[in-house]
């Protein structure tokens, strides 16, 4: 696992500050329902942790669109949050930190909502960081890339060009069964799913 999470290092600067701000467009739905959901709660401003953030493109969009947020952003890559910083340079509401997604122990208080944003497929153990996230938030936020909507799970280990030749990283695709299991041990009181016309979708855990 550390091998996996230390190859998020690897980014170069100038990779660092483009990742994933021009991909993805067929997502854009996905991304609206999420901004959506986010919009819709009664509580302002919004206390939002993102766990995989990067380079905080998600964050971008959601203060672009007018979201009223303190925002907290967690992840693996020191390279991608420098990024990050460099873009909020100045705005105190907007906070990256470098962590294991996995554990989040170096975090306190609690959250309106905790987000993965195409995250959690390539988490080495999804499960724990769930587990983790349950402890800081009663709202839990999944944009699937790869919906659990698979007859069975499988694990498959992918490559990537981070600017500094090809990395190792984790695919999940996970089966129906095994996402239920998870909501069951994580003590789940309803999941709200959002479909897209794309096989993106957002799923709300919620557990209060």
């Amino acid at each position: 696992m550390s091998k996996l999470q230390d190859s998020w290092n690897a980014f170069s600067p100038d990779v660092s500050a483009k990742y994933l701000k021009s991909f993805g467009y067929p997502s854009l739905d996905s991304k609206q329902v999420l901004f959506d959901i986010l919009k819709a709660s009664s509580a302002r401003p919004l206390r939002l942790l993102e766990l995989g953030c990067g380079n905080g493109q998600l964050a971008e969009f959601f203060l672009e669109s007018g979201l009223d947020c303190e925002y907290t952003g967690v992840d693996f890559s020191e390279p991608l949050l420098e990024a990050g910083r460099q873009v909020f340079a100045g705005n105190p509401r907007m906070r990256f930190i470098h962590g294991d997604v996995h554990l989040l122990d170096n975090l306190q208080g609690r959250f309106d909502f905790t987000i993965y944003s195409h995250v959690i497929e390539i988490l080495s153990s999804p499960e724990q960081s769930l587990r983790a996230a349950r402890r800081l938030s009663d709202r839990i936020v999944i944009r699937f890339f790869e919906p659990p909507d698979f007859d069975s799970t499988t694990v498959e280990l992918r490559e990537m060009d981070l600017g500094k030749g090809p990395v190792p990283y984790v695919r999940w695709k996970m089966g129906r069964s095994f996402y239920r299991l998870i909501l069951a041990e994580l003590g789940a009181t309803r999941v709200d799913v959002y479909r897209t016309p794309t096989k993106d979708q957002v799923h709300v855990l919620h557990f209060a």
